[in-house]
């Protein structure tokens, strides 16, 4: 039997986030249709990854600059919330579904 050293296991979570966050497209669930424009948890963007966000951001607002991210929980979802400032200097923020690979790794 083979063990394996805390750190080693540190190591591989670190390199699985990074892995995730370098994928180069990100997906957005088709049922961002209708009503989930992301103003609320319940209207949250489901996502399949951390750049999904990123990208939806670029997509629906060109040249906005995020400010924070913020991890939310509410019961057996979990959203990120994302503060950014549009092109025209108006705070938004938006939130996204992780659920589907949140703590998956």
């Amino acid at each position: 039997m083979i063990k394996i050293s805390g750190l080693c296991k540190l190591a591989f979570f670190i390199f699985l986030l990074i892995l995730n966050s370098c994928a180069t497209t990100g997906t957005v669930s088709n049922s961002t249709a209708g009503d989930r424009d992301g103003s609320t948890q319940e209207k949250a963007i489901i996502v399949k990854s951390i750049n999904a966000e990123y990208q939806w951001i670029a997509n629906k607002y060109p040249g906005s600059k995020v400010t924070s991210q913020a991890l939310v929980g509410s019961g057996k979802k979990h959203y990120d919330l994302l503060t950014f400032v549009t092109s025209t200097g108006e705070t938004k923020k938006a939130y996204f579904d992780i659920s589907s690979f949140f703590g998956k790794f």
